[in-house]
């Protein structure tokens, strides 16, 4: 017992050290901690202060279990989205692991004191999701002491499901895929899953009536909120044990959020041990070329593609930057406008104006080609091939094959990206306006292939750019950051290039007067024709260029 209270005081004190340090390199050391701390108890009161006055405006309705619900849940997601790095960086990350192998103590010790030290830092979420506003509810209702029992429960052993939840999905991501046990890895998931929660609950809440009021709106979410909740069952429980004055549901409440980190520890247990001793925090250059001995067999197209896949995941700065923000907040964004109430007005304003299907399939297309082309722009994974190189770039003139071949892996990467982002642009778009609008499918699939020609050109197009001038002056592949790389001009060619692409369903419209089921198939054919010849010569003359660059 002594050794597992040292460890874990000892973890816990690395990540205050942590805090702090990070801290002061942004403020300074005079004072940082001392202000910090005062920003954060002023944070709560205004949080407590807000539950007390929301007690006031919406208590009188009998919303208690609503409220109770969109506070542990939101605990429960927040906990658990950015519980991952944490353990990811106790675990995985630190280096102590090489000082405590040696000394006389457990490897149940040392698990246990991990764990305890990613709960620790766990309590975060609590303070401000359930300790203050819950406080100041309980204080604005006048609650029993009964309901301040299980208040003192709940912000104890609140952080221990989410945690568990992360905790073993981490410990199980480590134990099957290698190559994602590394920090960065985790940190690119955790963000895209604060980015699926953030567009989520956008949509939930763009989804209430709040025209009808506060309450009935609550009202609305109660059900939705309730079965989501259960996915964290102990905080079922610890919403009933609030409601009701029933001990089991309290009891219940302990002791699943007890059993289910005791199952963490368990699994860390089992599993942590066991592949510790394998264990790299590094991002540099060796692993994505990792395996590549056993690409001696491999064509070697198939294994110059792997390679660039892994270069691009392995480093999180381009993952997010080239990646990510392409493939996820765009196209959100995007979703997000046509979800308005606004676009539906107008949505059906244009279903009743003459010659309407001819007018929204003209409109619709050059629209989503237009998002999609934006969008597209923001994958610079090609435009950067070989700036991403950096002083490692002349392995590519020396290796034994040919730099168009390298090139165009680079390429094929980057237009895998990009027809992702098509596909759910033009995808989502596309089935939207045939089922709200009845638009025939047939012009609309034959857009969607035409915007993927023009996604490739879009791609060779930036390719291209780069060639003519890459920027190689820095660095290795191991430290790439995006900062540091130019794409030549390429957004502004490629931005051009899918424009012209995008003007093109203007001949589907009324004003040409050509009829959209004979001819968009004809022009989805000689755009991807076109894409495809340009493609070609683009890639050559990017050939030709990096191999007289000096």
């Amino acid at each position: 017992m002594n050794s597992i209270l040292l460890l874990t005081r000892l973890q816990i004190t690395q990540a205050i050290g942590g805090v702090r340090s990070a801290i002061e390199k942004r403020t300074g050391a005079n004072g940082a901690m001392a202000g910090t701390a005062l920003i954060a108890l002023l944070l709560l009161g205004g949080i407590g202060w807000f539950g007390y006055t929301a007690y006031g405006m919406v208590g009188q309705f009998g919303l208690a279990k609503t409220i109770y619900n969109v506070l542990f849940l939101a605990c429960g997601l927040l906990t658990f989205t950015f519980s991952l790095p944490t353990v990811l960086g106790s675990f995985f990350g630190s280096s102590d692991i090489n000082d405590l192998l040696p000394l006389p103590v457990s490897p149940f010790a040392i698990v246990l004191s991990k764990a305890l030290g990613v709960l620790t830092a766990s309590y975060l979420w609590t303070f401000l999701f359930i300790a203050a506003p819950l406080a100041g509810w309980g204080i604005a209702a006048g609650a029993s002491m009964r309901y301040w029992v299980v208040y003192v429960l709940a912000v104890l052993l609140a952080p221990l499901m989410p945690t568990a939840y992360a905790g073993t999905l981490s410990i199980l991501i480590a134990t099957v895929f290698k190559r994602v046990r590394r920090k960065d890895a985790i940190t690119t998931l955790t963000t895209v899953l604060s980015l699926g929660i953030s567009v989520g609950l956008y949509f939930v809440i763009n989804g209430l009536n709040l025209k009808a009021g506060v309450a009935q709106a609550l009202g609305q979410m109660s059900a939705g909120v309730g079965s989501v909740v259960m996915a964290f069952p102990a905080y079922g429980f610890a919403v009933y044990a609030l409601v009701h004055a029933d001990p089991l549901g309290t009891w219940l409440f302990v002791l699943i959020s007890l059993a289910s980190f005791a199952v963490f520890v368990v699994v860390a247990r089992v599993l942590y041990m066991r592949i510790v001793t394998s264990l790299s925090s590094g991002a540099g250059k060796a692993e994505a070329y990792a395996g590549n001995a056993t690409h001696e067999q491999t064509p070697v197209f198939k294994a110059l593609l792997t390679t660039e896949f892994h270069k691009v995941t392995r480093n999180s700065s381009v993952l997010l930057n080239y990646v990510v923000y392409p493939l996820v907040i765009s196209p959100a964004l995007f979703g997000v406008m046509f979800m308005t109430n606004s676009m539906g007005e107008v949505m059906s304003k244009i279903g009743s104006l003459p010659d309407a299907s001819r007018i929204t399939t003209g409109a619709a297309l050059i629209l989503l080609m237009f998002f999609a082309t934006l969008c597209t722009c923001s994958n610079k994974i090609a435009a950067t091939g070989v700036s991403r190189e950096g002083s490692n770039w002349v392995h590519m003139k020396f290796i034994p094959v040919p730099i168009s071949t390298q090139i165009l892996a680079k390429v094929v990467c980057g237009y895998v990206v990009n027809s992702l982002i098509v596909l759910v642009i033009m995808g989502g778009g596309s089935f939207m306006m045939i089922t709200r609008l009845h638009v025939s499918p047939l012009p609309m699939v034959c857009g969607v292939v035409l915007m993927l020609g023009a996604a490739w050109l879009m791609t060779c197009v930036g390719a291209w750019s780069e060639s003519r001038r890459p920027n190689v002056e820095w660095g290795n592949d191991g430290d790439v950051n995006v900062k540091q790389l130019k794409s030549g001009g390429a957004e502004l060619r490629s931005i051009l290039v899918g424009l012209v692409y995008t003007l093109l369903p203007l001949l589907v419209t009324p004003l040409a007067n050509l009829d959209p089921m004979v001819f968009m198939p004809v022009i989805s054919i000689v755009g991807v024709a076109a894409a495809v010849v340009l493609g070609r010569m683009l890639l050559a003359t990017a050939a030709r260029n990096v191999e007289a660059f000096e």
